[in-house]
Protein backbone atom coordinates (compact mmCIF):
# COMPACT_ATOMS: atom_id res chain seq x y z
CA UNK A 1 0.00 0.00 0.00
CA UNK A 2 1.48 3.34 -0.99
CA UNK A 3 1.71 6.20 1.50
CA UNK A 4 -0.88 8.15 -0.50
CA UNK A 5 -3.42 5.37 0.17
CA UNK A 6 -2.84 5.36 3.94
CA UNK A 7 -5.27 7.44 6.01
CA UNK A 8 -3.82 9.63 8.73
CA UNK A 9 -4.27 8.19 12.22
CA UNK A 10 -6.50 10.09 14.60
CA UNK A 11 -5.52 10.50 18.23
CA UNK A 12 -8.50 10.71 20.56
CA UNK A 13 -8.81 12.59 23.83
CA UNK A 14 -8.90 9.23 25.62
CA UNK A 15 -7.14 6.10 24.41
CA UNK A 16 -10.07 4.02 25.69
CA UNK A 17 -12.01 4.78 22.48
CA UNK A 18 -9.14 3.79 20.20
CA UNK A 19 -7.77 0.51 18.90
CA UNK A 20 -4.29 2.04 19.10
CA UNK A 21 -2.42 1.76 22.39
CA UNK A 22 0.19 3.70 24.23
CA UNK A 23 -0.64 7.40 24.02
CA UNK A 24 -3.48 7.95 26.45
CA UNK A 25 -4.66 7.37 29.96
CA UNK A 26 -2.82 4.69 31.92
CA UNK A 27 -6.12 3.05 32.85
CA UNK A 28 -7.35 2.90 29.25
CA UNK A 29 -5.97 -0.64 28.93
CA UNK A 30 -8.69 -1.85 31.32
CA UNK A 31 -11.41 -0.49 29.02
CA UNK A 32 -9.71 -1.51 25.77
CA UNK A 33 -9.04 -5.01 27.09
CA UNK A 34 -12.68 -5.21 28.25
CA UNK A 35 -11.44 -6.40 31.64
CA UNK A 36 -14.55 -5.03 33.36
CA UNK A 37 -16.99 -5.11 30.45
CA UNK A 38 -19.14 -7.59 32.36
CA UNK A 39 -21.20 -6.07 35.20
CA UNK A 40 -20.67 -9.20 37.27
CA UNK A 41 -16.91 -8.67 37.28
CA UNK A 42 -17.35 -5.14 38.59
CA UNK A 43 -19.80 -6.41 41.22
CA UNK A 44 -17.19 -8.97 42.32
CA UNK A 45 -14.57 -6.22 42.66
CA UNK A 46 -17.00 -4.10 44.67
CA UNK A 47 -17.71 -7.10 46.88
CA UNK A 48 -14.09 -8.01 47.61
CA UNK A 49 -13.09 -4.36 48.04
CA UNK A 50 -15.02 -4.46 51.33
CA UNK A 51 -12.62 -7.18 52.46
CA UNK A 52 -11.15 -10.42 51.04
CA UNK A 53 -13.74 -13.09 50.34
CA UNK A 54 -13.94 -16.67 49.13
CA UNK A 55 -15.83 -17.71 46.01
CA UNK A 56 -18.61 -19.09 48.22
CA UNK A 57 -18.89 -15.81 50.13
CA UNK A 58 -18.96 -13.76 46.93
CA UNK A 59 -21.60 -16.04 45.41
CA UNK A 60 -23.77 -15.74 48.51
CA UNK A 61 -23.46 -11.95 48.71
CA UNK A 62 -24.21 -11.49 44.99
CA UNK A 63 -26.85 -14.24 44.91
CA UNK A 64 -25.11 -16.00 42.02
CA UNK A 65 -23.93 -19.57 41.54
CA UNK A 66 -20.48 -20.59 42.73
CA UNK A 67 -19.51 -21.98 39.28
CA UNK A 68 -20.36 -18.62 37.70
CA UNK A 69 -18.32 -16.72 40.30
CA UNK A 70 -15.46 -19.21 39.94
CA UNK A 71 -15.32 -18.60 36.18
CA UNK A 72 -15.27 -14.80 36.61
CA UNK A 73 -12.69 -14.95 39.39
CA UNK A 74 -10.46 -17.22 37.27
CA UNK A 75 -10.65 -14.73 34.39
CA UNK A 76 -9.96 -11.80 36.72
CA UNK A 77 -6.95 -13.56 38.23
CA UNK A 78 -5.64 -14.17 34.69
CA UNK A 79 -6.10 -10.48 33.78
CA UNK A 80 -4.56 -9.49 37.14
CA UNK A 81 -7.61 -7.48 38.24
CA UNK A 82 -7.88 -9.80 41.27
CA UNK A 83 -5.28 -11.49 43.40
CA UNK A 84 -5.30 -14.05 46.16
CA UNK A 85 -5.24 -12.30 49.49
CA UNK A 86 -1.82 -12.62 51.05
CA UNK A 87 -2.72 -11.96 54.65
CA UNK A 88 -6.07 -13.40 55.60
CA UNK A 89 -6.92 -15.96 58.24
CA UNK A 90 -8.20 -19.19 56.67
CA UNK A 91 -10.47 -21.69 58.32
CA UNK A 92 -9.26 -24.43 55.98
CA UNK A 93 -5.91 -24.88 54.18
CA UNK A 94 -7.57 -25.07 50.76
CA UNK A 95 -9.61 -21.92 51.31
CA UNK A 96 -8.74 -19.03 48.98
CA UNK A 97 -9.61 -15.40 49.64
CA UNK A 98 -9.56 -12.81 46.86
CA UNK A 99 -9.08 -9.05 46.80
CA UNK A 100 -8.56 -6.30 44.18
CA UNK A 101 -5.07 -6.26 42.66
CA UNK A 102 -4.91 -2.48 42.87
CA UNK A 103 -5.20 0.09 45.65
CA UNK A 104 -8.66 1.00 46.91
CA UNK A 105 -8.78 4.32 48.77
CA UNK A 106 -11.32 4.09 51.60
CA UNK A 107 -13.77 6.95 52.20
CA UNK A 108 -11.96 8.09 55.38
CA UNK A 109 -8.62 7.95 53.51
CA UNK A 110 -10.10 9.90 50.62
CA UNK A 111 -11.09 12.62 53.09
CA UNK A 112 -7.41 13.05 53.98
CA UNK A 113 -6.60 13.96 50.35
CA UNK A 114 -9.81 15.82 49.52
CA UNK A 115 -8.86 19.39 50.51
CA UNK A 116 -5.50 19.32 48.71
CA UNK A 117 -6.96 17.64 45.60
CA UNK A 118 -9.85 20.14 45.43
CA UNK A 119 -7.43 23.06 45.79
CA UNK A 120 -5.29 21.69 42.95
CA UNK A 121 -8.40 21.07 40.82
CA UNK A 122 -9.51 24.69 41.31
CA UNK A 123 -6.05 25.94 40.31
CA UNK A 124 -6.06 23.83 37.15
CA UNK A 125 -9.60 25.04 36.32
CA UNK A 126 -8.58 28.67 36.96
CA UNK A 127 -5.50 28.31 34.73
CA UNK A 128 -7.55 26.71 31.95
CA UNK A 129 -10.10 29.54 32.11
CA UNK A 130 -7.31 32.13 32.20
CA UNK A 131 -5.87 30.72 28.97
CA UNK A 132 -9.22 30.42 27.14
CA UNK A 133 -8.61 33.69 25.29
CA UNK A 134 -5.29 32.44 23.91
CA UNK A 135 -6.86 29.12 22.98
CA UNK A 136 -9.72 30.87 21.21
CA UNK A 137 -7.24 33.05 19.31
CA UNK A 138 -5.45 29.87 18.23
CA UNK A 139 -8.83 28.42 17.19
CA UNK A 140 -9.46 31.48 15.00
CA UNK A 141 -6.25 30.71 13.07
CA UNK A 142 -7.48 27.21 12.18
CA UNK A 143 -9.98 26.10 9.55
CA UNK A 144 -12.31 24.56 12.14
CA UNK A 145 -14.86 27.40 12.02
CA UNK A 146 -15.03 27.15 8.21
CA UNK A 147 -15.80 23.45 8.64
CA UNK A 148 -18.79 24.33 10.84
CA UNK A 149 -17.29 23.92 14.31
CA UNK A 150 -17.40 26.37 17.20
CA UNK A 151 -14.68 26.86 19.80
CA UNK A 152 -16.96 25.27 22.43
CA UNK A 153 -16.97 22.07 20.36
CA UNK A 154 -13.28 21.47 21.07
CA UNK A 155 -12.89 22.69 24.67
CA UNK A 156 -13.17 19.15 26.10
CA UNK A 157 -10.52 18.00 23.62
CA UNK A 158 -8.26 20.89 24.64
CA UNK A 159 -8.69 20.17 28.35
CA UNK A 160 -7.95 16.46 27.78
CA UNK A 161 -4.81 17.46 25.85
CA UNK A 162 -3.66 19.62 28.77
CA UNK A 163 -4.37 16.82 31.24
CA UNK A 164 -2.53 14.24 29.13
CA UNK A 165 0.44 16.59 28.67
CA UNK A 166 0.66 17.22 32.42
CA UNK A 167 0.57 13.48 33.15
CA UNK A 168 3.28 12.78 30.54
CA UNK A 169 5.48 15.53 32.03
CA UNK A 170 5.04 14.07 35.52
CA UNK A 171 5.83 10.57 34.22
CA UNK A 172 9.02 11.86 32.55
CA UNK A 173 10.03 13.55 35.80
CA UNK A 174 9.43 10.33 37.74
CA UNK A 175 6.66 11.88 39.87
CA UNK A 176 4.09 9.47 38.41
CA UNK A 177 5.04 5.83 37.79
CA UNK A 178 4.85 4.41 34.25
CA UNK A 179 2.13 1.97 33.24
CA UNK A 180 2.57 -1.53 34.61
CA UNK A 181 2.83 -4.47 32.23
CA UNK A 182 0.28 -7.17 32.90
CA UNK A 183 -0.55 -10.57 31.45
CA UNK A 184 -1.01 -10.84 27.69
CA UNK A 185 0.91 -7.61 27.10
CA UNK A 186 -1.73 -5.33 28.58
CA UNK A 187 -0.40 -2.16 30.18
CA UNK A 188 -2.45 -0.31 32.75
CA UNK A 189 -2.47 1.32 36.14
CA UNK A 190 -5.72 1.45 38.03
CA UNK A 191 -6.90 2.56 41.43
CA UNK A 192 -10.35 3.04 42.87
CA UNK A 193 -11.99 4.94 45.66
CA UNK A 194 -14.71 3.80 48.00
CA UNK A 195 -17.93 5.69 47.46
CA UNK A 196 -20.56 5.75 50.19
CA UNK A 197 -24.24 5.61 49.08
CA UNK A 198 -24.61 9.32 49.92
CA UNK A 199 -21.72 10.17 47.55
CA UNK A 200 -23.12 8.27 44.57
CA UNK A 201 -24.23 10.39 41.63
Amino acid sequence: MSRSNVCEELQYACECVSARAGYGDPWAGVARGKLLSNGTKEAILNCVAEGPKTIAQIAKQLDLSQPSIHRHVTEMIASEMLRESREWERKYPSERYYEPNFPVVRANERAEFEAVCQEMARRVADLFEKRLGRLESAFDKTDLANRGWAFADITHYLYATVQRGAREALEQRGTLPPREKHNKGAEWIVGAEEVKPDDAV
